[in-house]
């Protein structure tokens, strides 16, 4: 190989006869008889051949011959074309200029070499021509990326196994001529298997030589998941574990049962009352509206008996000498007590007589709680009530009240009569002398019979306090309905 320090120069060149075959033989590059290169500091000398490979190309590399260092200077290669099929070779000087790192022969070539004194120099490349055609294919230029006219390729160059190494340590076992391994080449076992079940040779085995079942008696024994008649359970698969709100239904103990014992605890409310068919027998037990209404009233008579929701008292008990005749602009309030959850239509009095025609527009009854709220109230009494020797006097309230259980007052306002006994008599409990008991009561309990401080009322006011009402001797009767 030439030191790098010596510029080089690929020469190429092909040789065709006239009807496109490539020619054979060799060319060859000869430098006078011995070069010197002091700056290498070698020798070089002797011819270089190149054949002509199939195609009949050739491409050699050869130094530069106008490198500085040569001795002598200037110099030249004879070229000499030795090719097969002509009568004679022709040789020829060439030139290989440092600035032309690849000639072609053809490019330099004398066009007659016999001309005396004649050397090929390389000029300057000329324009680039016109793009011809494409040509055919042509011939191999290369194998596995060797381009050498006399290629030889191993088992390595194609990624195969040498045959040195088939059937030897190592390397890769054979087939013999029944397409099985040979057992010179097999590893050396424990010992061959001489029966397989009790059976030698091209062993088959069934299902009964191993104590299995056919699939045939498998699916008829046991059922085949892709069989099954349950694939899933509320939308669940595998292990499936069921909470109640899966099936829709209440879990235990959230739930009141309907046979056997249970505590409920907490608070409930009964859309619809429970009922039961027999009484109760022991002091913790629920009661029947029934047998309470039996228990509370037997013997007696209770507002339900006479049609009322409620009364102030037993009308039976009242006076049976005098009425009560109102004074203008008292606001009089009796008390009736509602044990149970009522709509109150209604307010009523017994008139025992009533001249007629004496209420002015500003009389009226009325409902109120008893914390002094109005929830009720009739229209002008001078509308309502008429002339009477003894009636039973039902008021209509503008709207209906729906009254929680306590206690409540009916207000009764009366204005127009003059003198006061000219107005409707009002039926009175029964006197005991100035000063009856009927509101006798506990410090700060409700006041069973009253009227408000304040005199010269003409509406019915929509609430008052508590602490405004007197206890009023005059007893009067009313009721609820």
């Amino acid at each position: 190989m030439l030191p790098i320090t010596i510029p080089t120069v690929r020469v190429t060149a092909r040789y065709l006869t006239p009807d496109g075959s490539p020619m054979t033989g060799t060319v060859e590059f000869r430098p006078p008889s011995l070069l010197t290169h002091a700056e290498a500091d070698v020798f070089v000398g002797g011819p270089t051949r190149a054949t002509l490979d199939a195609e009949g190309r050739i491409s050699v590399v050869l130094p530069a011959t106008d490198t500085p260092g040569w001795n002598p200077v200037e110099w030249t290669y004879r070229v000499t074309e030795k090719l097969g099929g002509l009568g004679a070779t022709r040789a020829y000087q060439i030139v290989l200029p440092v600035a032309r790192p690849t000639v072609d022969l053809a490019d330099i070539a004398p066009a007659d070499p016999s001309t005396p004194q004649y050397v090929a120099v390389p000029g300057p490349p000329g324009p680039a021509g016109e793009l011809g055609p494409q040509g055919p294919a042509g011939p191999v230029r290369s194998v596995n990326g060797r381009t050498t006219p006399d290629i030889t390729l191993t088992a390595a160059d194609v990624a195969a196994i040498a045959t040195t190494r088939a059937g030897v340590a190592g390397g890769v076992a054979q087939l013999g001529p029944d397409g099985k391994v040979p057992a010179a080449q097999l590893p050396a076992l424990g010992g061959a298997v001489s029966s397989v079940n009790g059976k030698t040779g091209a062993v088959v085995l069934a299902a009964t030589d191993l104590g299995a079942l056919t699939p045939a008696a498998g699916d008829a024994r046991y059922l085949g998941i892709n069989n099954a008649p349950v694939k899933s359970v509320n939308g669940q698969s595998g292990t499936v574990a069921l909470t109640a709100a899966d099936v829709s239904a209440v879990k235990a103990g959230d739930a009141v049962l309907l046979t056997g014992d249970q505590a409920v605890a907490g608070a409930k409310t009964f859309a619809v009352p429970p009922s039961a068919t027999v009484d109760p027998a022991n002091a913790n037990q629920l009661a029947r509206r029934g047998y309470v209404d039996a228990v509370a009233s037997a013997g007696t008579f209770s507002p339900a008996s006479m049609g009322f929701s409620g009364w102030a008292y037993d009308p039976a008990s009242s006076s049976a000498a005098s009425a009560q005749y109102c004074i203008n602009g008292w606001l009089y309030l009796i008390g009736v007590p509602l044990h149970a959850p009522t709509t109150v239509k209604n307010v009523v009095f017994y008139i025992p007589g009533y001249v007629g025609n004496t209420l002015s527009a500003n009389s009226f009854a009325g409902l109120y709680t008893s914390a002094g709220a109005k929830v009720g109230t009739t229209a002008a009494l001078s509308t309502l009530l008429t002339a009477t020797e003894g009636k039973t006097a039902v008021l209509p309230l503008t709207a209906q009240y729906n009254a929680a259980p306590g206690n409540y007052w009916v207000a009764l306002l009366i204005n127009g009569p003059s003198p006061n006994t000219n107005g409707p008599a009002f039926m009175r409990a029964a006197s005991m002398g100035a000063s009856p008991g009927g509101s006798a009561r506990m410090p700060g309990a409700f006041i069973r019979h009253g009227r408000l401080s304040t005199t010269g009322q003409t509406t019915l006011p929509n609430s008052f306090s508590t602490s405004t009402v007197l206890a009023d001797s005059n007893a009067i009767w009313a009721a609820l309905a």
